[in-house]
């Protein structure tokens, strides 16, 4: 009996072998399926929700296109994420599509040398619109915003070099029981001495039930996600007066020369009441937190520990699907003229504008397959592929005619009022950023003051603003050198094919981008050079 059991066994064996033999080599798809081209795409934003997005598309997008393959690179942000592009680009062996932002400190030479500038493929329609609201709207124009960072980043003026695929803001997010409990309301503050309250009544709370509880969730990175709106909350006057150009839009070379010349400092009186509008915030956060980063911030307020956590709404996907409480996302109140303790410096609300999209993706110059990747971020930023992005993202979508979802609607809420579109004050270069963080302990904590921090960036600023200022002239110049040679090429293929209007528009984009860039290094060497003996 065990000996025809032994037997049957093997009988069964190899026929499930066989079968399962046939089934690979006649019905199934290849083991390993090669498509003829792949595309890389690297980001950073590896928080919940976006990945889905893009791999949602890009599932979509090989549906499409069955020769090519698009594969996400998920790349953790800050020092590792600016290491491993420099690294790639410098190597030759940058992925396709790339992620990058104007704030990364040291980066600012990245879109002049290795990206390139999307600006005539912008001018036409999108091809995936098709059959939408956006059909016959140029590409450029069919983003919320109309790629407004895209043009202001852009280290060649007139020419863009990246299409957004999202669009942020920024939220104090609330747990709201715990806010009940500390308070015994769930009223949202409308105006900052509101939120001065509710913070002294949630320290208050603390110390009574000694419970570990603090107002806002703390790190570096909160602090200085909330510093931006508040600090340049008082200081719309001070903007207006530096804004010469007349735009009511400040560069960073614009308030970097305008320190330089005298027109603003840190002992403004103004300037002064932002900081302490700041340090009131800092406050309420936990002794030691300017070591931690956003990561330690969005735990301390999962765990229950703080009733706010202030950051962009590219967390909210996170928050939610972590949180084990109701999280309601509130605007951060600005300071008002009636404020009791700054409001003489306000002129008035701060308004934020109709939004800005952001999650910016440039086109690797050296892309072994560039048409592809450029095809593939106009399926991203059509009206479906953009849609998938959103639906499984979680956030706000960049382009117009894509349908929101009921529970994010709200981050479109935007606050009226005074807008000035500026660079903020404490983070408008690598080395103004780095004395700001340096000197951070002069404003925080018992001993600290808007005064004693004022008086300590006033001394340290000055060599940082000059570094700073220098290095954008750098990189203006840096688009300069190459571009005569990209001039006389296009020119000679427009000379070739007379017909084709492509060469002649690249020729004169060039032409314009070199004019512009030439003429602001000119002005930027200008303000160094007057104001040398000011060093």
């Amino acid at each position: 009996m065990k000996k025809y059991s032994k037997q049957l066994g093997l009988v069964l064996f190899i026929l499930a072998y066989g079968l399962a033999s046939y089934w690979v080599f006649t019905r199934s798809t290849p083991v390993i399926y090669q498509r003829p081209v792949t595309i890389r795409f690297a980001h950073w934003q590896i928080e919940r929700g976006p990945p889905d997005g893009i791999a949602a598309a890009i599932k979509r997008y090989e549906e499409l296109h069955p020769r090519v393959r698009v594969v996400q690179l998920l790349i953790p942000g800050g020092t590792i994420y600016r290491q491993w592009m420099r690294a790639n680009l410098a190597g030759d062996t940058g992925p396709d599509i790339m992620e990058w932002g104007s704030w990364l400190d040291g980066q600012k030479d990245i879109p002049a040398r290795y990206f390139a500038p999307l600006t005539s493929e912008l001018a036409q329609p999108n091809p995936y619109n098709r059959g939408t609201s956006q059909e016959h709207v140029l590409w450029q124009d069919t983003f919320h915003d109309k790629l407004l960072a895209p043009r202001r980043d852009s280290p060649d003026p007139g020419q863009i070099y990246a299409v957004n695929i999202a669009e942020t803001t920024l939220r104090l997010f609330c747990n709201i029981e715990l806010l009940r409990q500390a308070t015994g309301s769930v009223t949202a503050p409308k105006t900052f001495d509101d939120l001065r309250q509710i913070l002294a009544r949630i320290q208050a709370y603390g110390r009574r039930t000694e419970l570990p509880i603090t107002g806002i969730a703390g790190s570096r990175d909160n602090a200085r996600a909330i510093a931006e709106p508040l600090f340049s909350g008082t200081l719309l006057g001070v903007s207006q007066r530096i804004d010469d150009s007349g735009i009511l839009y400040l560069h960073n070379r614009q308030v970097l020369a305008a320190y330089l010349e005298g027109k603003w400092n840190y002992s403004d009186p103004a300037v002064k009441a932002g900081l302490q509008v700041v340090r009131e915030v800092t406050q309420s956060m936990k002794p030691g937190f300017f070591q931690l980063r956003r990561d330690d911030a969005m735990l301390e307020f999962l765990r229950g520990e703080s009733v706010f956590f202030f950051y962009g709404t590219w967390d909210a996907t996170s928050l939610a699907r972590q949180a084990t409480f109701k999280i309601v996302p509130m605007q951060l109140p600005q300071v008002m003229p009636d404020d009791p303790e700054v409001g003489r410096y306000v002129i008035g609300p701060a308004g934020e504008g109709i939004g800005e999209t952001s999650m910016a993706m440039y086109l690797n110059k050296t892309s072994a397959h560039p048409a592809e990747a450029l095809d593939f971020l106009q399926f991203l930023t059509s009206v479906p592929g953009n849609q998938l992005f959103t639906d499984h993202s979680g956030w706000l979508p960049s382009v117009n005619g894509v349908d929101v979802p009921v529970e994010i609607r709200g981050f479109r809420d935007y606050r009226k009022g005074y807008a000035l579109g500026q660079a903020p004050y404490n983070v408008i270069g690598s080395e103004v950023t780095m004395q700001w963080d340096r000197h951070f302990h002069y404003l925080i904590g018992d001993q600290g003051s808007a005064d004693k921090y004022a008086a300590a960036l006033d001394q340290y600023m000055p060599a940082a603003i000059r570094a700073d200022l220098q290095s954008e002239m750098r990189n203006s110049l840096l688009l300069v050198k190459p571009q005569d040679a990209m001039i006389q090429g296009w020119a000679g293929r427009a000379a070739e094919a007379p017909g084709d209007a492509l060469p002649r528009a690249r020729q004169h984009e060039l032409e314009m981008g070199q004019t512009m860039s030439e003429g602001l290094a000119l002005q930027m060497k200008r303000v160094l050079e007057l104001t040398a003996e000011k060093k």
